[in-house]
């Protein structure tokens, strides 16, 4: 009985030896697995560095490398963009420029990595996130954006507001007028060009009420607005001009004259006998732009009995604009 236990026993034990030899080389190909994963993660880390130095180098031995790099980088796609995000802190404006490009470059690949960049506090990397994500012009940053409209820091806001007019989605015209109200002229400059981008007529109201904000910069690009947004704004303005106070009346009729607006002729002709002098002047620019045929005549007429500077150098400017227009 004794002879036939014993080879039982022993053929046990070898089974053992076995399965800890397997178990043993399977723990060692995770870890080699795990190891060339970290290696592999870590070489391509260097590349993108490597790539990154070159593309956002002023050096002059590096000129010839510029372009090369962010097109090697854009090629690498979502492989290159983790390493990437960690250039979004850098305070180097030359680099900002970099990373912009080669984020635009990859697009939509690189959206989540984006999106997830702006859970931080540093000013840099959510002003650099923003303006990639809206050069990128992937609505689904749209959340995420709109979530930093209410942000401490203005220039991050801003960043914000941009971006969502580069992405032009109009689900967020709503919150883009509501920026026009904000504390910071940057930010009410960043909605009124913002507006224009996205072109949706719901704006144009606000983008009226904004000709007279108390900056320039956002006066004159809520005008430019207007114009983008096309012929409509130019009607909306034509009701309700007489009820706009004075600094707006005079960016309406830049609009008129940026829409070559020709139903408002007959009230730019009017506005030629205007107390006004500035009305004056804005007009006569506007009809050169609408109506250059119609300039030389009414030059003839106005600039007889006219006394104000202003004025005389816009019938002046006015000519110079219908004698090019003629040609």
């Amino acid at each position: 009985m004794g002879n036939r236990s014993g080879p039982g026993i022993l053929g046990g034990g070898r089974k053992m030896k076995v399965f800890r030899l397997i178990a043993v080389l399977i723990l060692m190909f995770f870890c080699s697995s795990a190891v060339y994963a970290d290696n592999a993660e870590d070489s391509i880390a260097a590349i993108v560095d490597d790539l990154f130095m070159k593309a956002s180098s002023g050096e002059v031995q590096f000129r010839d490398l510029v372009e090369p790099a962010k097109k090697e980088l854009i090629a690498m796609g979502e492989k290159a963009v983790p390493q990437m995000i960690t250039k979004l802190k850098t305070e180097d404006a030359r680099e900002r420029h970099t990373v912009e490009d080669i984020f635009k470059g990859i697009g939509d690949p690189a959206v989540p990595y984006l999106i997830a960049a702006l859970e931080t506090d540093n000013l840099y990397q959510l002003r650099l996130a923003s303006n990639c994500l809206g050069l990128i012009e992937n609505k689904q940053a749209t959340p995420p954006l709109l979530g930093l409209f209410l942000y401490h820091d203005h220039t991050v806001r801003s960043a914000a507001v941009t971006a969502i007019g580069r992405i032009k989605d109009t689900s967020a015209v709503q919150q883009v007028i509501s920026m026009l109200s904000d504390d910071a002229e940057t930010v009410r400059k960043s909605a009124a060009v913002a507006l224009g981008r996205i072109a949706d007529d719901r704006s144009i109201g606000a983008l009226i009420d904004a000709l007279d904000d108390p900056h320039f910069s956002v006066r004159y690009t809520a005008a430019e607005s207007l114009v983008k947004i096309g012929e409509v704004s130019g009607e909306i303005l034509e009701k309700k001009f007489d009820q706009l106070p004075p600094m707006a009346r005079y960016y309406a009729i830049d609009v008129w004259a940026g829409l070559k607006y020709e139903d408002a002729f007959d009230r730019l002709k009017d506005l030629l006998n205007s107390p006004d002098n500035r009305a004056r002047g804005f007009a006569i620019t506007a009809i050169a732009k609408i109506k250059p045929e119609k300039t030389g005549e009414l030059v003839r007429k106005y600039s007889k009995d006219e006394k104000d500077s202003f004025v005389l150098s816009s019938f002046e400017k006015a000519r110079r604009i219908a004698a090019e227009k003629s040609k």
